[in-house]
Order: structure tokens, then sequence, then C-alpha cells
């Protein structure tokens, strides 16, 4: 497929600002700084053998506004007042809308907004000065705050400096004197600075040779350009534009829109009439085309079928079909409820023990009560969330490790039990245990594990070695005795629940007992002994040598939807083996949820369903829900065509950082069985290319293969027999450098596995498209064109439109504006004939399988517009570049260092060029020197971080 795709341009015609939303005046967000821009955008499309098509859509977008004020009545441009970037006009000053005091130094808790807010912006630099023998004025325009590189500069390496009239901050020399910008302004210009105290910022290019400088924010006002911002207010207003426009009411917008264009401009000077010079014409009505819509599977639960309706389907009321295990958990609460924090925590751990969640029934009463929840939760009270976010989750997690772990409050200790939860050993086979604080000083933990049979006693019955007072030696079992019955009970088979102390009976059932005390048991001399029998006893098994599950969750409680704090947190999950699950107290407390408590439960079944997809590990293969597709090839809960032969399915995303030194985000998904629901996540970082940033590097493909094959074997127990590989982020101008890819992963299976397995490339392309798809209403008749307008705005959930070797699909079930299909082209497929006996991967095949595929997002109860494999890859990869900063600074975690490496750009080979994790230990020294750790996100055993 050769594809040549012209950069898009955009049309905001002037008169069609007012009337958005149905309103008279122009759409502003509340502070006045940014409009509602509504367009088109238009793209050429030039296919080899097919012609050239203009691909058209409406786009609605938030710009900077330069001034307060910019229409008149009668719609004519008019210049009001500039919008500065230290705004003093209102009850509250603010400095690119964050508030402040003007008259104060800014507070630290507020730096880090303050620079994230200046840096999506760009600038205008204004000022006028009237000194004698100096007059004039100084405009820069559109610029944008950058990093000092003077290596002469106080102010190297910074783009703000916090004051303007600070010596220690900031300062330079000027005949001889050293000044501040505030007196340098006052000397040079006669500007005397109405807020000192206010920053200052570096602005490049703006004098002479290139040189910058800088200059004080007051002189600074927000030059028009597109807004990066994406707060609240402006999502909001942008889906009741795409509301008021959804359907057929979207074409008539593009025809409507589009005609206005082309008609535009003097008598035969007009887009229309100088295209015809060419002998190209444009049309600018909608193309109407005929799809197929596929039939949506059955999603089974432990308890039953749910009825999908256009894409959806419900969770209240049902048990999850293989639940995960929770063994433990800790809390965070950075919001000033503390009410409202033990609200969440009791409602999810109640509404995920309702769908059938294996929860402890210790760990089931910590959360239900508020004393023992306190004594699991840090509730933070300071000003600066993000940056205290990884020393408050640190915190958090060694309050819980003394609680649980060491028995700190001697919370199990007073009922007779140990804390439970399962570990794991290096070949990832999970084993049930119990946690042993320590017995003497060297606050070693021990482990009581549970074993299968007898002939495995010497490496999981025994749990300690003691002598005996007369000097004899034994290896022996931690029992417990009970009053009822002359046989001890394993500890394994004996808890605490409802105020009772329980013993498992041999049919799983439990019965009350009353706990005695504990003893040790010697089976191999049929001996029993207590404490005081004991002179000494130590652990075999120690667990500091396994890999302990704890703690298994970390409940993060939020006051809103900050992505700042989100994604700070989200570096505890990615690097440091600690699962978290966000809740937002701005949503679960919404008015909604207050009027109707069963909305909270609605919240809560949403958070479970992610738990369990976190908590899922090889040892109990945890899915919230199965699913069958009754149309063809695929059994319960397979995949068609994926579950015929052991198929790998891999999804790759890719994001980028900003700048030409900045680097490319690669994250995969791999799905570790047929019906594609369990997914292993890894992450790479490659350095930008200047050849062309969209190719993953040859190193990196191959890691991606070679460790998707390991994972799938240690899941599977074969090797695979056939790839279906999923690439997103492939522009139409790059298509024909995916063979590059392609001859990297098929050399990679060949040096795995030793041979060659059949490979299915597909292009999936979801952020490119830019037209939509609705359902055909006839003309000819207006009455049954009003019904079909008013019943429906969307085409339905699985509407597919196919071409020769491409389709687009819209799995989503649209609710909201109008739906956007994702192109999925096939751009090598070798496993279309069939093999064994067992159907190949035709178009329809695929087609099939990719709908289904849309229903297995353990994060939501729908079907998604993307592979989830897709966009659990592009979600890991945005989280991991929004923290690139935080470990290129490095971060400690209980005696770990880590820190990103990138080495030089002038390095001779790609493989010494890879950006690499270093972990070192509390002593420097560089763990595993053996090998370069280049998958920056492995957790063992729990392999799906991004849900």
């Amino acid at each position: 497929i050769s594809q040549e795709t012209i950069s898009p341009a955009v049309f905001f015609p002037l008169h069609e600002q007012q009337g958005l939303l149905n309103r008279k005046a122009l759409i502003e967000t509340r502070d006045k700084t940014k409009i509602l821009l509504s367009g088109l955008q238009m793209t050429v499309n030039s296919q080899k053998g097919r012609g050239t098509y203009v691909q058209t859509e409406s786009v609605v977008k938030y710009s900077n506004k330069e001034h307060f004020e910019v229409f008149q009545a009668d719609q004519r441009h008019r210049a009001g007042e500039r919008v500065p970037l230290l705004n003093t006009s209102g009850r509250s000053p603010t400095i690119a809308g964050i508030r402040i005091d003007p008259h104060r130094p800014v507070p630290d808790a507020s730096k880090r907004a303050i620079e994230e807010a200046i840096g999506r912006m760009s600038v205008n630099i204004e000022y006028t000065f009237n000194k004698p023998g100096k007059e004039g004025s100084r405009l820069y325009k559109n610029k944008s705050v950058r990093k000092d590189r003077a290596e002469d500069s106080s102010g190297l390496g910074k783009k703000i400096i916090w004051s303007a009239c600070d010596e220690k901050q900031y300062s330079f020399e000027v005949d001889g004197q050293q000044m501040t910008v505030a007196s340098f302004f006052k000397n040079a210009y006669g500007i005397i600075l109405k807020y000192p105290k206010m920053p200052i910022i570096y602005i490049d290019n703006i004098g002479r040779g290139g040189r910058g400088g800088w200059l004080p924010i007051e002189l600074a006002y927000q030059a028009f350009e597109k807004s990066k911002e994406n707060n609240e207010e402006i999502v909001t207003n942008i889906l009741k534009y795409h509301d008021a426009i959804a359907g057929n009411k979207y074409i008539n917008e593009v025809e409507l829109k589009l005609n206005k264009l082309s008609i535009a401009g003097g008598e035969g000077a007009n887009f229309r009439d100088r295209l015809k010079k060419w002998r190209i014409e444009i049309g600018n009505r909608a193309v109407e085309q005929t799809a197929s819509c596929l039939k949506a599977p059955q999603i089974k639960f432990k308890t039953g079928v749910a009825r999908a309706n256009n894409g959806s389907f419900g969770l209240m009321g049902v048990k999850f079909s293989r639940p995960a295990k929770l063994t433990s958990f800790v809390v965070v609460n950075f919001t000033n409820d503390k009410r409202s924090c033990h609200d969440f925590v009791k409602t999810v751990m109640r509404v995920a023990k309702g769908h059938g969640i294996d929860i402890p029934s210790m760990i089931m009463d910590i959360s239900q009560n508020d004393e023992d929840l306190d004594r699991v939760t840090v509730h933070y009270n300071g000003r600066d969330a993000v940056g205290d976010a990884m020393d408050t989750a640190c915190n958090a997690i060694q309050m819980a490790k003394n609680f649980h772990l060491y028995d700190s409050n001697n919370y199990y200790k007073e009922r007779n039990v140990f804390f439970q939860t399962d570990c794991f050993s290096e070949q990832e086979v999970g084993v049930e245990c119990l946690v042993l604080p320590p017995s003497n000083n060297d606050h070693s933990l021990g482990l009581l594990l549970d074993y299968n049979n007898k002939e495995s006693k010497r490496t999981t019955y025994f749990s300690h070695r003691i002598v005996t007072k007369d000097g004899n030696t034994y290896d022996v079992r931690l029992m417990v005795k009970i009053s009822c019955t002359n046989s001890l009970i394993d500890p394994l088979d004996f808890r605490f629940q409802n105020g009772r102390n329980q013993a498992c009976r041999r049919d799983g059932t439990w019965k009350d007992v009353s706990f005695v005390g504990h003893c040790y048991l010697c089976p191999e001399s049929n001996s029993e002994f207590v404490e005081h029998d004991i002179q000494s006893k130590q652990f075999l098994h120690l667990a500091k040598d396994h890999e302990v599950d704890f703690s298994s969750m970390m409940f993060v409680y939020k006051p809103d939807d900050d992505k700042a704090l989100y994604n700070r947190i989200k570096v505890v999950s990615n690097y440091f083996s600690v699962q978290s699950q966000c809740g937002v107290m701005e949503t679960f407390n919404n008015e909604r949820n207050q009027k109707n408590p069963r909305n909270k439960d609605e919240y809560a079944s949403n958070v479970a369903t992610k738990l369990n997809a976190k908590l899922s590990t090889i040892h109990d293969k945890a899915v919230s829900w199965t699913s069958m597709y009754d149309g063809g090839s695929g059994g319960d809960d397979q995949l068609p065509w994926v579950g015929d032969v052991p198929t790998m399915v891999i999804g790759v995303g890719m994001v980028h950082g900003m700048g030409k030194s900045a680097k490319s985000i690669v994250a995969t998904s791999l799905c570790l069985d047929s019906g594609c629901m369990r997914l292993s996540l890894s992450c790479f970082i490659q350095k930008k290319s200047e050849k062309n940033s969209d190719i993953i590097s040859v190193g990196v493909m191959k890691d991606i293969i070679k460790g998707s094959i390991e994972r799938y074997v240690i899941e599977n127990n074969c090797n695979p027999e056939r790839l279906l590989f999923h690439r997103d982020g492939l522009s139409d101008g790059n298509f024909s450098m995916a063979y590059v890819e392609i001859e990297s992963i098929k050399e990679a299976v060949e040096e795995k596995l030793g041979h060659g397995i059949p490979v299915t490339f597909v292009i999936c392309q979801s952020q490119q498209l830019g037209f939509r798809m609705v359902p055909f209403v006839p003309t000819s008749d207006r009455r049954a064109a009003s019904r079909v307008a008013s019943r429906v705005a969307n085409v339905p959930s699985g509407t597919v439109l196919e071409g020769p070797n491409s389709f687009y699909m819209i799995a989503q079930g649209g609710m909201k504006g109008t739906s956007k299909p994702v192109k999925h082209i096939v751009y090598l497929n070798e496993n279309e004939r069939p093999v064994n006996g067992h159907c190949g991967l035709t178009m329809q095949n695929l087609i099939n399988c990719t709908y289904q595929m849309c229903w297995k997002y353990p994060s939501a109860t729908k079907a998604v517009r993307e592979l989830p494999t897709i966009k659990y890859a592009k979600k890991l990869a945005n989280q991991v570049l929004s923290s690139l900063l935080c470990l290129e600074a490095g971060v400690d975690w209980f005696g770990k260092y880590i820190r990103l490496v990138c080495p030089v750009d002038d390095t001779a080979t790609e493989n010494e060029m890879r950006p690499y994790l270093e972990v070192r230990n509390d002593q420097g020294a560089v763990m595993f020197p053996e090998q370069q750790h280049y998958n920056i996100v492995q957790m063992p055993f729990r392999n799906h971080l991004a849900a």
C-alpha cells in the first residue's frame, strides 16, 4: 500500500464563531482567557492507483486569547485589553491561572503548577519606556519560555526565577555594579515594577545574535495560539459542541461549511474556480456506503450471562468469572475529608467482596472499621501533593508493613492468627503463606508455607529449626492447638472471623473453636514441642528470600482528576511493584451519587473490575468476565481464530516527548490467554531518530518479541505457533518503513525459537482519521428522516466498512457526539491459509476477532473504540513519558535507588545508545550489573499494570 498524506489545513471562518451551542456570544472560558473556535480541517490523500480524495471534518478547538475583548456587536475586530500572565485585575490574582499573592513571594506549593501552566503557552512581551534620552517600546511576539543556557549566567538551566528583586536568586553585573532585573529596568528604562517580588522568565532570541534574556512576568501577555490546556470546563464545552451537531447534523454542518468555503472569494478567484483551472473538482457531499453490523459476544460471569446493549453491559449483582485475591491494602488520602476517604474504601471493599474477589476476613474487618482503617492510612495534610507523593506513598507502605507484617499493634496476636498472603518462587509458582513476625533481635520475617504433599515437606513443610533444652535439633512446623480435639490444626486452616476463631473441616467448611496455644510438630519423630521446651529457634523460610505479595493494593484517594498527581502515583506502580488504584472524591461524592447511594456501588463496581485485572497473577489467572462467540471458531473464553492454535497476540503503542532531544516511549501489551483478557505489559525507551521517529528501532523490537515469547511460554507451557501483531501510531507516510519492523520481528522469532512462525502485521489508525460514520437518513421521506434523526445519531456498536486490504470499525456504542472509526490496515498476512484443519485468518475472521477483542477491556463494561492491547499500551506509555523527569533525577524506595540512564548521543552502537534503568542498593552498588534493564516497568507475577 503506497499512500501519501498532505498535512491538514484548518479553517476557522470568522462569521461562524458566534452562535456556537445556540448562543449569541462567543464561547469563552469563565476567566475569559480562552475562546472556542469552530471550523473545518481538510486533508488531501493520494493513493497510488486509486486517485485522490479530500477528507473533511468539523473541528472545534480552544485558543488562548491575546485580548480580553475580541468582537463588538457588529462583529468587527477590536483590540481590547491584553491578557496578562500576571493577572491582578480580579479578586483573586493569578499567574497563568494559578492563584497567588502578588505582594508576597510565590509559595513553593504553587511553583510546579505555575511552571507547567506557562510551559503550555506562548507569550508576548511588551513594554514602553520614557526616560530622558531613551524613549521607545519593545514588542516580542509568540515567544516560548525556555531554559537559560548561558554558561556564565546564575540562572543557568532555569526557565523561571521566582523573584525579580532577590539578588540571591538572580543578579548580573552592569558597569561593575550588581543588579537584579527589577533594578536594571529601573536604571535602564525608568520602569519601576509594580510587583518586584513576582517571577522573571527566560525568553530566547530577543537580543543580538539570538541571545535570550530574563524579563519580568508582569510585562508578559498571552499570545494567540491553540490552547494546550485540557481542564474540565474546556472538555465539557467541546463535548457539548459535538453533541449539538451529532449524527446527521454533523454531516449537514460539514457540507454547509465546505460549500461556504468553496465559494469564498471574488468572482473567478474563489477556491472552486481556482481548482477548475487544474481540472480538479472537489465534491462537497458526504459519501454513502453500505456497511455491515457484527453480532456482540455473550458476556459470561460466574453467576450468569450479561445482556449487551449497543456496546455496553452492567456489573450489578454479578460474580466475576475468575476472581483475584486481595491479601492486603494500604490507603493514601490526599483529600482533607477523612470521612469520605473511609467511605470510599469501605464501599469498594464491600462491593469487591460481593463480586467474588477473595478478601481474607481479617482484611475485610480492617476495611470496615474506622479505627483499624486509620492504622493503614496516611492522611496527607501538606501543600505540595505532587512533590510529596513518593514520600507519602513510602510512609503509607511502611505503616502497613509495621501493622501487617511485624504486627506492631498486636492486632494479629490478640486474635491468635498471622497475616496471610501469597509468595512466589523464581519459577513464578504461587504459594499461600503466613508471615511470622520476628522472634529475636534480627528483625527477620519468617514464612510458613502451604504444602501439597508430604513428598515436598523438605522444601515447604517445615517452618522452624529448633534446638531443645536437651541439645537436640529438629526441623518442625508451627501448629495450632484447640480445645475440642486432640489433633493439631495447621495455621493455614485456622482463622479469626465474626469475633471467633474457626478451624477448617476436611470438607472445606468452617466451625468455631477455642484456641489453646501454639506448638511445634516434628512428624519424623512424632514429637510436639512448646515454647518451654525450646532453647533457640530460627526460621527455615525467610521473607527476604521470596517474592512476598505485599502490599497487594495501594488505594489513593484524590480530591479531583488532576493528572499530575495521578502520574506521580503511577511511578510507584510501574517501577516499585506496588499496584495502585485511584479514587476521585469529586466523582465519588458528586450530586448524583449523594442522591442515590446505589450509584456509589456502581462506581465501586467499576473500581472492582480494575482491581481484579491488576490483582490477576499467573497463579489465579483472574478475569472479571469471559465471552463466547457463536459465529464461528473459538469456544468459551476463546476469541475466533486465536483459540484454534497457540497464537501470540501483541499490541504496540508509541508516544513521543517534545523537542529534538526528547525520547520516544514504546509500550507493549501481550495477550497471555486465548481470550485476550489477561495482558502482560512492558515498556521501552528509545531516542528519537533523526530519520524517522515513528519507527521502532531494531533493538527495541527484538526485545519486545523475545520478552513476549518468554512470558507466553511461562503462561501457556508451549511455544507460540503464529503471531498477530497490532501496530498503532504509523501514519500513512511511514507505511513503506513497516517492512523494517517486520524484518526485526522475524529475526527475533528465529533467534528465540530457532525457527520462524507466520506473522500478521496490522496497522491500527485511531488518531490519523478525521472522518465520521453516521446512519443514512433518506431525504425523500422527510417524516421518516425526522424519526430516524431523533431516534439515533450514531451507528451501532459493531459497524464495519470493509475495503480490499483494510476495514473501518466502530466497536463502541456512541453515546456522545459522532462516532469516529478506527482503520485497520492489513500490511502483511501470512496466516490467511488454513493450517491443520483450522481456519485461516481471512479478512472476515480478522474483523470478527478484532470486534470480539474490543469487549475485553477490564477497565470498563463496554466495547472500546481501540483494541485493549493498543489502549493499555498507549496508556502505559503516557504514564512513563510523564515520569521521565522524575526517573532521570533518581528515586529512592526502601533501600533501592533507581535512575534512568541516557547514554550520550555519539555512542557507537544502537544498543549502547538505549536508555535503561540503573538500580542501586543502599550501599550504592549497582544491582544486577550483568544485564541492562531496558524494560523499565517489569512487575513480577502481576503483569497488568495500566488497568
